[in-house]
């Protein structure tokens, strides 16, 4: 199995026991019920998204062997450097993107979010996207990223 496959599954076993967890009432979302490591796990994951316009203050919130998939049908981006130029590649001259976090929860290093995303570029229409974000965050660093459109 590629590396790439093994982490597709991954995702979809973490994502899949999020939503059991969830839909069986024993993953709580309120925040009494997160622990302060998942708070402090939500939180790197927020800054990270806040850091977004500025691709090398970005990679500063990932493992130095990070792993981002920001399009499910996309390989892999693999280490910060990698993934500031693919940052930098998408964000060019013109084009803006906005991020309204819609909820976020954690379960131990799983921090789930959905977003809306929209892309605004000088010539052409805004384009929106309703995205589930899965990260794993290990030792304040975001290790693992996956974004899946919310279709």
């Amino acid at each position: 199995m590629h590396r790439t496959d093994n982490l597709k599954w991954r995702i979809f076993f973490i994502v899949t026991l999020l939503g059991l967890a969830t839909l069986g009432g024993m993953a709580g979302t309120s925040a009494a019920a997160e622990s302060a490591l998942e708070k402090a796990n939500m939180k790197v994951v927020s800054d990270f998204i806040a850091s977004w316009d500025d691709p090398d203050k970005a990679v500063t919130f990932l493992s130095a062997d990070a792993s981002v998939r920001m399009v499910e049908d996309e390989p892999a981006v693999v280490g910060p450097a990698a993934i500031a130029a693919a940052f930098k590649g998408f964000l060019t001259p013109g084009v803006t993107l906005t991020v309204e976090t819609l909820s976020t929860t954690a379960h131990g290093p799983v921090v789930l979010n959905k977003r809306i995303d929209t892309v605004m570029t000088p010539e052409g229409p805004d384009q929106v996207f309703p995205v589930a974000g899965v990260f794993i965050v290990k030792e304040g660093k975001i290790k693992e990223w996956a974004d899946y459109l919310d279709k």
